[in-house]
């Protein structure tokens, strides 16, 4: 015959106090009970294996205890890209911790009708991380805020009129203009070429956009081509490279909108008999791992995509608790690293 779950009462007697009391310490209100009688009421969870009962708690609270992450992504491998990755653990971590569960949803632009989350709510707020035209993200964010839940967006700004929202950003245009600066600071590039997905991110435009300023401050800037590719894989950024080539020569620097992007690029060159860093200097971006498989290592920047999610959920769990986010726009600073992919000194 299978035991009975505990109850609230079994605990209570077991840590000789009362029901409320132990209800107060496993639902958070813990500052409402001395130490010694939480700590025998935890002691008493444990050893009688009782978990809090998640729909009550729900009743009781009128939270869902879960938040959506809606990711616009025509990929169907948008949770393998390293970035979304990185912020989806630093999120769930932290909102795990709080007891709260992730609920994720990837749509393509222009048809996020297709997310479960919009058509019934099961969440207590929503992170939002979009990709297309302005027009389209435009309209992605409208969407969702339709659903009157509060919405804290990723790598991408809230737009004017939606009040019950934030964005939390990396500083991908500082990380940019860092790159360009080392890259066309001696002159010696007279030619460079940068690979962007074709598919438009807020993070992609804002880098591209860094580099352009640093051009635009030099008294001889050297020619820009950017080379859109179909998307962010490794054969859609060789062929976007391959096409390049005939046609304009080898770049003096190729600047990756991405590490993956730029490795791809690294080993389209070296197949062409060209020489990293001697021939053609290249950098990436987003320093998540993938810079050290590269040969040489990959000078990139490094975010912190990490904190991103993590400050992502302290928002929300703020948000949730006190009916306000602490900011309506956060920027979280980038490390811009020297390897040997762009100079030959450049450090390992």
């Amino acid at each position: 015959m299978t035991a009975r779950p505990a109850t609230l009462r079994d605990v209570a007697a077991l840590a000789g106090t009362t029901p409320m009391t132990v209800s107060n310490v496993v639902n958070g209100r813990a500052g409402q009970v001395g130490a010694e009688v939480t700590r025998r009421v935890m002691a008493a969870c444990e050893t009688l294996g009782y978990r809090p009962h998640a729909a009550a708690r729900r009743l009781r609270t009128n939270r869902r205890q879960a938040i959506g992450m809606v990711i616009v992504d025509p990929s169907p491998h948008y949770v393998s890209d390293p970035l979304t990755a990185a912020v989806l653990a630093g999120i769930t971590a932290r909102l795990g911790r709080e007891g709260y569960s992730t609920v994720i949803d990837g749509v393509a632009p222009g048809d996020l009708e297709a997310a479960p989350l919009l058509s019934r709510i099961e969440s207590d707020g929503i992170f939002l991380m979009t990709s297309g035209t302005p027009a389209e993200r435009a309209a992605a964010v409208a969407r969702v805020a339709d659903l009157g839940q509060p919405i804290l967006l990723l790598q991408e700004e809230v737009p004017d009129g939606v009040p019950d929202a934030a964005s939390i950003v990396q500083d991908d245009r500082g990380g940019a203009e860092a790159v360009a600066r080392h890259l066309f600071a001696d002159g010696r590039v007279r030619h460079a070429a940068m690979l962007v997905p074709a598919l438009e991110w807020p993070a992609m435009v804002r880098r591209e956009a860094g580099v352009r300023a640093v051009l635009a401050q030099l008294d001889r800037p050297p020619t820009l081509h950017v080379l859109r590719t179909g998307d962010e894989g490794f054969a859609a950024t060789q062929g976007a490279l391959a096409a390049h080539l005939p046609r304009h020569g080898p770049p003096d620097a190729l600047i990756g909108g991405n590490d993956q992007m730029a490795i791809a690029g690294m080993a389209l060159l070296r197949e062409r008999g060209l020489r990293v860093p001697d021939d053609v200097r290249v950098t990436g971006f987003n320093g998540l791992e993938f810079w050290r498989y590269a040969s040489p290592p990959l000078t990139t920047v490094f975010s912190p995509a990490y904190a991103i999610g993590e400050t992502a959920a302290e928002a929300m769990l703020e948000r949730l608790a006190t009916g306000a986010f602490p900011f309506r726009r956060h920027v979280l600073p980038v490390r811009f690293s020297v390897h040997g992919s762009s100079d030959p000194g450049g450090l390992v």
